[in-house]
């Protein structure tokens, strides 16, 4: 009975502190994946073709991204990191 409990216990204790380890990303972080989007929304309204597609298809990645953080989902940092290096240098 006493390891039940303790079980419990310890699943009850990891429960009540997993919304404390979602720690969301700095404000920076999602203001920069904002001016990201825009900038890639600007860059695909002067191009044509696959450049163009190629933009809106980084755009949109980048707006998921946002949706993720805005509804409280887990985004992997690395996927951010890799979001804003490519709107860098989206050729």
């Amino acid at each position: 009975m006493t390891r039940f409990t303790t079980t419990t216990l310890v699943l009850f204790a990891l429960a009540a502190a997993s919304p404390l380890l979602a720690v969301p990303p700095p404000a920076p972080r999602v203001s920069a994946l904002e001016r990201a989007e825009s900038h890639l929304g600007q860059l695909a309204g002067q191009t044509k073709g696959g450049p163009q597609q190629r933009l809106l298809l980084e755009k949109q990645k980048i707006h998921r991204l946002l949706e993720d953080l805005d509804a409280g989902r887990a985004v992997d940092p690395r996927d951010v990191d890799r979001a804003l290096e490519h709107a860098e240098n989206p050729f």
